[in-house]
């Protein structure tokens, strides 16, 4: 094998169970065999079932492996009686990285919300130029180029040493030099701002980590972190985009060519379908596909995957009856639906692995 193990961290709930078996198998399916790739699963009370379900998601991969950690009581002892917003609190966990994991000079952070198309080991690599952290400029950073405004959540931390918002990175893919923090004592840092607010940060830790390491962070390429096709159009962003990082968004998109795709927003695909959404769509062709492929929880996606086609087909039913009795632009408008419901099946076709 060539090179240190790539040490990757997770942290989830039972609630995430799924959704993170999909991303570590797409994490699998991109992993070279050259390689020694070490998972760390950070939890709160996971049954051993669930542990050994979770491990059929790497078989498959003998240089692949898995290991599971428990919240440290000492961020529970903070996080005791404190309100976390929306966010749980394991999410937290990534704040002590450094001390979890003693053995790891070096680390990739991932939420359960993505789907690799890149060997993670290239990200694992990235040159942090001396930065204790690297990570992506987060989308409302776009949000702020279009709108010449701040969005609400940076003017709520543009007060506490950020001086520049256009820094702020997103915090769901991060490479952290973790020998570096524990020499600049940052868990410390970190630590101190989550316990200096009665009141959660609007984006929990991930405000935290920008706060503590603003101006020290390494914007890494967007395509570990591509979440930024809606933002971009908005009108007169490509002119504002230009030569900056963000300026290859649109081609990433047009030729699926990122390497890590973040499915940010409140819809996620393994959740009961959302026609209004308009990436609703795009996410469904890219999770399921991978998820059917996935041999984790087999029975449960497959009754996720029969609770999706229920609805599409009902839906679709109910317009196909009713379209020769809808007239003008309400004929055309329910054409278009059944369409698009259409399409949407199309990414169910196909037999189970």
């Amino acid at each position: 094998m060539k090179g240190p193990p790539v040490s990757v961290m997770f942290a989830v709930t039972p609630s995430w169970l799924i959704p993170l078996a999909v991303a570590i198998r797409s994490l699998c399916l991109h992993s070279s065999p050259h390689r020694n790739y070490e998972l760390h699963i950070v939890h709160q009370g996971l049954e051993k079932r669930q542990m050994k379900e979770l491990e059929k998601a790497v078989s498959g991969y003998p240089h692949v492996s898995l290991g599971f950690s428990m919240l440290p009581e000492k961020l529970l002892r903070i996080l005791n009686g404190r309100d976390c917003g929306r966010f749980s609190p394991l999410t937290y966990g990534r704040l002590l990285a450094a001390d979890l994991f003693p053995r790891c000079d070096r680390l990739v952070y991932l939420d359960v919300d993505v789907l690799l198309n890149g060997d993670v080991a290239e990200l694992y690599g990235a040159d942090l130029q001396g930065a204790p952290v690297g990570a992506v400029r987060d989308c409302a950073v776009l949000e702020s180029m279009g709108t010449g405004q701040l969005p609400a959540h940076l003017e709520y931390i543009s007060g506490m040493g950020v001086a520049s918002a256009r820094l702020y990175c997103n915090a769901g893919v991060m490479v952290m030099d973790l020998r570096k923090m524990r020499e600049e004592e940052t868990e410390d840092r970190l630590l101190g701002l989550l316990e200096s607010r009665p009141e959660p940060f609007p984006y929990g830790d991930q405000d935290i980590i920008n706060i503590a390491l603003h101006g020290r962070i390494t914007p890494l390429p967007i395509n570990w972190n591509y979440h930024f096709q809606f933002e971009l159009h908005h009108a007169g962003m490509a002119e504002l985009v230009s030569g900056t990082e963000f300026e290859e968004a649109p081609s990433l998109f047009e030729t699926r060519s990122w390497k890590l795709f973040h499915l940010v927003g409140d819809y996620k695909p393994w959740l009961p379908p959302d026609m209004e959404k308009t990436y609703h769509r795009l996410y469904l062709a890219l999770w399921w596909p991978v998820a059917r492929q996935t041999p984790a929880f087999r029975r449960e996606l497959r009754a996720l995957y029969r609770q999706f086609t229920h609805a599409l087909r009902s839906r679709l039913r109910h317009h196909l009856w009713s379209l020769p009795f809808s007239p003008g632009r309400k004929f055309r408008k329910r054409r278009e639906k059944i369409k698009a419901l259409q399409r949407r099946l199309a990414v169910f076709d196909g037999l189970w692995p």
